[in-house]
């Protein structure tokens, strides 16, 4: 390993960010995590000039509720799974495929897909300006922009067509409205061989919420939010936000495959998986059909 980082040392100081990617993909994905979680790093001094600089703890907290260690193995248990299924699924590995972060914050999975794709194939989204000018501030590698909270549209070329769009721990928070909206507009954007990974919170996640009282803004009626997803396939408790076009958009939320399958057209259920350090985060894998 340290060979190779001096040589992406040398390959950075004479040749920048891609000459450095092409050497640093030779890492392990957890090696290569290691190293963005250290940058800048002044053992490093050419690699910390064209690798993203990594937020500070505070940030990872407030966006994530962790930090450090503990989250960059709950991000690259993600990120493997998702390259992992990606080749299964559509037949071709994951490396240089158009990828879009769809609520991308401050960029920690972002910058774990350049193991995989340059940055010119990296695109990411989020609805809050402060998560896009973190990621500017910290030069994330990768097309930024401030989405929509309901998003009819992203904003990329309208001829723009993603083989993987990812959504980690955002639709466990959208409104049904926003769901919806959201899974629509994705649709529109990803090419006919690519894939959508969400997570989404199953049912049990309510019973953990309501004994710790995880949501902060409004109490949980436990008996309620079982029934209603068990009924329905979809709860939903919305946070003290600012209303967007009369919907309050986020909040916390569960929702079913069930659910998926009847109310996400133009999607299929391709898979699922979940990791043990995140159990309430199920990874759901879709592929794109005729709606």
């Amino acid at each position: 390993m340290t060979d190779l980082l001096a040589a992406a040392e040398g390959a950075a100081a004479s040749g920048g960010l891609d000459a450095a990617l092409g050497k640093l993909r030779a890492l392990s994905l957890d090696d290569f995590g290691v190293l963005l979680l250290q940058m800048p790093n002044p053992e490093y001094p050419a690699l910390s000039a064209v690798l993203p600089r990594m937020s500070a703890e505070q940030v990872q907290r407030d966006w994530t509720g962790q930090a450090g260690f503990p989250l960059l193995a709950q991000s690259l248990n993600f990120v493997r799974s998702v390259a992992l299924r990606f080749q299964q699924l559509t037949g071709t590995p994951l490396g240089e495929a158009p990828i879009l972060d769809f609520g991308c914050g401050y960029g920690r999975l972002l910058r774990l897909m350049l193991h995989f794709s340059p940055p010119g194939q990296l695109w990411g989204v989020d609805p809050w300006d402060r998560s896009i000018e973190i990621c500017r501030t910290d030069k994330v590698p990768a097309h930024l922009a401030i989405s929509d909270y309901l998003p009819r549209t992203l904003p990329v070329e309208e001829t723009q067509r993603f083989r993987l769009i990812y959504a980690f721990s955002v639709f466990t928070h959208l409104s049904e409205r926003a769901t919806r909206m959201a899974l629509g507009t994705l649709r529109r954007y990803v090419a006919e061989d690519g894939m959508l990974v969400i997570t989404i919170r199953p049912r049990e996640y309510w019973q953990v919420a309501a004994s710790s009282g995880q949501s902060v803004d409004v109490p949980i009626d436990l008996t309620t939010r079982l029934r209603e997803h068990d009924e329905t396939g979809f709860t939903f408790i919305p946070h003290k936000r600012d209303a967007v076009e009369g919907d309050i958009t986020y909040g916390d939320t569960s929702i079913t495959f069930d659910w998926l399958a009847r109310h996400a057209p133009g999607w299929a259920v391709a898979g699922y998986d979940h990791t043990l350090d995140d159990f309430y985060q199920l990874i759901v894998y879709l592929r794109p059909v005729a709606g």
